[in-house]
């Protein structure tokens, strides 16, 4: 009888954690949200590898209310200098870390990385100052 009582308990205990847990459509568009950060991802690491150095004017910087790692995501907007001399505005939503954020201020520049074909895949060097 024991083993009957342990599968009983662990049937009720599931229910508890499904009842507990948010709906299918909530947990089907967080999956949706993370799918498209990991496409965001893979585009800055096209940037990194075969992206073309440029500098980039900060537009302005919004806050989103999203944390990772307790760091904020900022959204941004940039008017990059392509290589050819040609600026071309983006917009990007990048998590910044906290050290960082003093950088994130309309009207300074920043050293990014950005593919030739499409100026949204870059990548920004929070680090490496504007010469």
């Amino acid at each position: 009888m024991g083993f009957f009582k342990d599968v009983k308990k662990l049937n009720q205990q599931s229910e508890a954690m499904r009842a507990g847990a948010p709906p299918l459509k909530d947990r089907l568009a967080a999956v949706s949200a993370q799918m498209a950060q990991m496409n965001a991802m893979a585009t800055t690491t096209a940037g990194i590898t075969t992206g073309s150095p440029a500098t980039a004017t900060i537009i302005a910087a919004r806050q989103t209310g999203a944390m990772i790692n307790f760091n904020p995501v900022v959204e941004l907007e940039l008017l990059v200098m392509m290589p050819s001399g040609v600026p071309m505005p983006a917009t990007r939503q990048e998590m910044v870390m906290q050290i960082h954020l003093g950088r994130c201020q309309p009207g300074l520049r920043i050293n990014v990385r950005v593919d030739p074909g499409d100026v949204n895949a870059l990548w920004i060097d929070w680090v490496t100052p504007v010469m």
